[in-house]
């Protein structure tokens, strides 16, 4: 769990979504090393679970996902905890129900990358082997304009050039988010809150 800060100003809570590889955990990531409080859901299963088509949470099966099978679902009473709790708040994720809960967030960030960069990017990633799988990485190539294209449709959605250097993005996203989200300073060491 990242650390958690107080923001002065206006409360805003902020999507950050794309495909897988497009970059949301390491822009997660860079914003909370930045001061700001950032999280990725996939790091919060009282958020994200993966479920059947039933709604019943399950093990992550062994191979590739057959996503007509699952779905990797926000569990409402866990994301609205998340959301408010104190000051404004960036939440990185990609979630088979996300749409639903679009209406709970200012912006919605969508990390656009193009093929090769999203190829690249699934093949060697270390913080998890989602995507290596050839089937998987099939999947993933074979709808990823589709889905850009449905995120980028999304109410008050704003596309990200995510093939830049992370650094530029969290730029922009922080750019684009003035002034209502500003970091306050360090609170007293080993202070830290949960949503």
């Amino acid at each position: 769990m990242r650390a958690a800060r107080q923001y002065r100003g206006t409360v805003a809570k902020y999507l950050i979504t794309g495909v897988a590889g497009s970059g949301k955990s390491t822009v997660a990531q860079a914003l909370s090393e930045r001061g700001y409080r950032a999280y990725d859901t996939d790091d919060l299963p009282e958020v994200t679970r993966l479920e059947d088509q039933g709604g019943r949470p399950v093990e992550w099966p062994e191979g590739p996902v057959d996503w007509s099978e699952y779905a990797w679902n926000w569990q409402e009473a866990g994301l609205r905890k998340l959301l408010a709790g104190p000051g404004s708040v960036f939440v990185a994720a990609i979630a088979s129900n996300q749409a639903r809960f679009y209406s709970l967030f200012e912006a919605i960030l969508v990390l656009v990358v193009d093929p090769v960069t999203l190829r690249n990017r699934l093949l060697s990633r270390t913080e998890n082997d989602y995507g290596k799988h050839p089937d998987e990485l099939a999947g993933i190539l074979s709808y990823h304009a589709e889905l850009e294209s449905e995120l980028r449709s999304a109410p008050r959605a704003a596309a990200i050039d995510a093939t830049r250097p992370s650094r530029a993005v969290v730029d922009e996203i922080i750019a684009r988010t003035r002034p209502t989200v500003t970091p306050e300073p360090e609170q007293p060491s080993g202070v830290r809150r949960r949503f």
